[in-house]
């Protein structure tokens, strides 16, 4: 329970940073950078004394995680939003280690569910308002 408890407060602590950020950042750029960044806890847990193919493992996904940040800071804003889901459904099969045993803390997998489930839906909505805004202004209507 607490868990989750702290998984939405953290959440929420990163959608205020993103928003304070955003007078510096694009939301873009910041929610790649995010999803960058959870993509690689894992590898970090798997170079804790587990073995080669584990470790191959926790690297692929995170490269997937990457390039699909990568493909949408350039093509599909969505995607980011998209692989923040992903990772969180990474969580889960790290859940008390089946069906992979990476190691991490008992805790961990919970908390970061709640964490990338609430800002994945966050910058979901985010970036399908912000599309659905520029499909609907006078200029993109102008241009079709």
């Amino acid at each position: 329970m607490i868990e989750s408890i702290s998984g939405i407060v953290v959440a929420v602590l990163i959608i205020l940073l993103c928003r304070m950020l955003s007078r510096y950042f694009t939301v873009k750029l910041i929610a790649a950078t995010n999803l960058v960044a959870i993509a690689f806890i894992y590898v970090g847990f798997s170079l804790k004394g587990n073995p080669v193919n584990l470790i191959i493992l926790e690297v692929g996904v995170a490269l997937i995680l990457y390039f699909l940040a990568i493909v949408g800071y350039t093509r599909n804003v969505l995607l980011i939003a998209y692989g923040i889901l992903l990772h969180g459904l990474w969580d889960v099969v790290h859940h008390k280690g089946v069906p992979i045993q990476t190691g991490v803390p008992g805790y961990w997998p919970t908390f970061c569910f709640v964490v990338d489930v609430v800002d994945g839906l966050f910058f979901l909505f985010l970036f399908k308002a912000q599309k659905s805004r520029t499909l609907s202004s006078p200029e993109s209507t102008a241009k079709a």
